[in-house]
């Protein structure tokens, strides 16, 4: 009996002691994926819905909350910046999400789930791979009766060192350059009455509510449709993109879906979008 409890308390450690992440790219992740995962001690499930009453209410079993304004501040004039690299790692670190966690974010159907993707895109920017976002959000979850809790999670800190992926996330200059020598497709993730007012010149509308599907619970279109979606707006095959929105956190969105579900290779997501774009006084199209 000995013997075999030694085998037991070998097995658990090597178990334990495994650094192997539970995903090895940035991925849309179904509920049954989560549900079969959501125990495992390097799994951080976050709560990115915009409001902290609906977290209080109920949320996902050992999901921290993470509003999205808490990364972004106002700098150069401009709201809604991404903090710098090493207070976002800061961030992270206390929250208890370190570089061997696997990060599964979810956020409401309401909201399109780009406050979800928009954690997944600075988590990316940061150099992390392990991530996941949940097909059909909180809604899905709660609509298939899984459990939910009112207890507030908490983890020890972590370490949290950045990898910065820089082509990923595009400036204001670079923008303009790929608009001038039209070089990329410019996708404009705003509704249609936004685009018609006001657009970053070539830009071509795709707004990101196309990219979903379903009534009562709305879930990510397949690939193919995506794809199609993409096709529909003249992006060809080899073709750039660069997504852009009103403040970036819905652009990631569009990135998200075009980048890791649909299977796109070449696409960047334009940081400041079109707050920053008309803040730095720069060329604008509108309807003729």
């Amino acid at each position: 009996m000995k013997f075999i409890s030694i085998l037991f308390l070998a097995a658990a450690v090597s178990i334990g002691a495994s650094s192997e992440p539970l995903l090895d790219k940035p991925s849309l992740v179904s509920t049954d994926w989560l549900a079969e995962r959501i125990d495992h001690p390097e799994i951080r499930v976050v709560d990115a819905r915009s409001g902290l009453g609906a977290y209080i209410e109920g949320h996902l079993p050992g999901a921290i909350y993470l509003n999205t304004e808490t990364v972004r501040i106002s700098a150069g004039g401009v709201p809604a910046r991404l903090l710098p690299p090493e207070q976002l790692a800061e961030l992270l670190e206390k929250l208890g999400i370190g570089n061997d966690h696997t990060v599964v974010i979810y956020s409401s159907s309401s909201e399109t789930f780009s406050h979800a993707t928009y954690v997944a895109f600075l988590l990316e920017w940061l150099g992390h791979e392990a991530i996941g976002v949940l097909d059909g959000g909180f809604e899905k979850w709660q609509a298939e009766d899984r459990e939910l809790t009112d207890v507030f999670s908490s983890y020890e800190r972590a370490v949290f060192e950045p990898d910065l992926v820089p082509e990923i996330l595009l400036d204001t200059q670079e923008v303009q350059t790929a608009a001038a020598n039209e070089s990329a497709a410019l996708l404009d993730a705003r509704p249609p009455q936004a685009f018609e007012t006001g657009r970053i010149p070539t830009a071509r509308s795709f707004f990101l509510d196309n990219t979903l599907e379903g009534d009562e619970v709305t879930t990510w279109k397949s690939p193919e449709q995506l794809r199609a979606l993409a096709t529909e707006a003249g992006v060809s095959d080899d073709e750039p993109v660069i997504t852009y929105c009103t403040s970036g956190r819905q652009s990631s969105q569009i990135y998200f879906s075009l980048r890791h579900v649909a299977g796109l290779s070449d696409v960047a997501s334009y940081e400041g979008s079109w707050i920053e774009w008309t803040a730095r006084e720069t060329p604008v199209e509108s309807a003729r």
